[in-house]
């Protein structure tokens, strides 16, 4: 099995995208004729189709990085699969490595990005991306979290640890950064502090590596 996958990387975000760009083209020509593709240009795209290539764009960056810095390690990274054989979601990226399962999902905003706890009796965590409120990405990313480790459980192996990452490509990281959020369950980072936390060493040999890989290779199939 290949350590990474990285052509993957974004593949259902670029999909997306293209039918996006492609309705909406459909439409002006439909509507302006033979100046259809001028008008298109002239007007540009939309928030709503630019936000999926620049999510694919995220992904793309976060796995380059990835297989950059993993490519002298025992960390194999799986990319764009399928959140469930009914689910029409996906997971961006998950990394098996000695120390366990990492769930990795890429966000593309640049600017910066920050965690925050307000409150001293009821004390809540936030996570601010340009000041803000993206708490709900941390929330979606226990939801990933949970579901795969739901299927390790089902498939014997239940006592891999199971966490994750949200992965900030294209962020502006502050010198005191604070990367860890619900309790050290999910970092928050750029690839490549997430790819340096990755390669720490873990009691998972490199034969149980590669066979939970295949494990969630085959129950967390390709988006694509």
């Amino acid at each position: 099995m290949p350590r990474t996958e990285d052509t993957q990387a974004g593949s259902s975000a670029r999909r997306e995208y293209a039918h996006r760009r492609d309705s909406r083209n459909a439409r002006i020509k439909a509507r302006y004729g033979t100046v259809g593709s001028l008008v298109a240009a002239v007007a540009g795209e939309p928030a709503h189709v630019h936000a999926w290539r620049q999510g694919a764009e995220g992904e793309a960056a976060t796995a380059r990085a990835l297989s950059i810095r993993l490519a002298r390690s025992d960390v194999i990274v799986l990319h764009d699969r399928r959140a469930g054989q009914r689910s029409r979601a996906n997971i961006d990226h998950i990394a098996i490595a000695p120390t366990g399962v990492t769930v990795i999902d890429t966000k593309s905003t640049r600017g910066t990005v920050q965690l925050s706890t307000t409150g001293i009796i009821n004390r809540h965590e936030r996570l601010l991306v340009n000041r803000r409120d993206r708490t709900s990405q941390l929330d979606s990313l226990e939801r990933q979290i949970q579901l795969v480790a739901g299927v390790l459980d089902r498939s014997g192996a239940g006592h891999v640890p199971v966490t994750g990452a949200l992965s900030f490509p294209f962020m502006r990281r502050e010198w005191l950064h604070n990367a860890r959020a619900r309790g050290g369950l999910i970092i928050v980072d750029d690839p490549a502090h997430i790819a340096k936390a990755l390669k720490r060493p873990g009691p998972i040999c490199r034969e149980d590596v590669e066979r939970l890989a295949e494990l969630l290779d085959t129950a967390l199939p390709p988006a694509t």
